[in-house]
């Protein structure tokens, strides 16, 4: 391995251990104690490096929320292939952003917030992708295969979240993910 290979390779890696790092003090303290001086601190380096790779804060928030992005599309690309009929495909994609949600928690709930950044070409081709599903279910009736996502959105978001942070024990008597995967069994019946 030539020296400017492995450079590269050890620059990436201190840059995955930012992120990484970032992650583990968000799941401690919440994402609104993240901050530069406390990832330096838990990876060990000083604030300078973290600058190196980062610009600031919301530099780094927008990068861990773009991988977050990925990786939800990358598992649904993964558990949709082969698969065509549009009503499957929207099923799949709500397990999808289950298991995400449940295995990236603190992420999840960074890449839903009010403050993720505006999509990058990235994230549009896989909006596109994910309306296209949307129109397939309408009969590409373009208005109201929109107002099916947008539907389709508040219910997987805010089941998600609802679970995620208030679990009525009267109301949630069984396993949350039965219970997700019911909602969005009647929601795709009502199509």
């Amino acid at each position: 391995m030539s020296y400017i290979e492995r450079k590269i390779r050890d620059r990436e890696a201190v840059k995955n251990s930012i992120l990484e790092a970032a992650k583990r003090i968000a799941i401690k303290e919440g994402w609104h104690s993240v901050t530069i001086r406390k990832i330096a601190d838990e990876i060990e380096y000083t604030p300078p490096i973290v600058y190196e790779h980062f610009e600031n804060k919301e530099d780094l928030i927008k990068e861990l929320m773009l991988s977050g992005f990925r990786m939800l599309s990358d598992g649904f690309k993964k558990s949709a292939q082969g698969e065509t009929d549009p009503k499957e495909l929207l099923r799949l994609l709500s397990v999808n952003h289950w298991e995400f949600a449940l295995k990236n928690k603190e992420l999840y709930k960074l890449m839903f917030s009010i403050e993720r950044p505006s999509p990058n070409s990235e994230m549009l081709a896989n909006i596109n992708e994910i309306k296209s599903i949307f129109a397939k279910v309408a009969n590409n009736n373009e208005k109201l295969g929109r107002e099916i996502m947008f539907n389709w959105v508040c219910l997987v978001n805010g089941t998600i979240s609802t679970i995620m942070h208030f679990m009525p024990p009267d109301i949630i008597d069984r396993d949350p993910k039965e219970l997700f995967e019911n909602s969005i069994d009647r929601f795709i019946r009502s199509l």
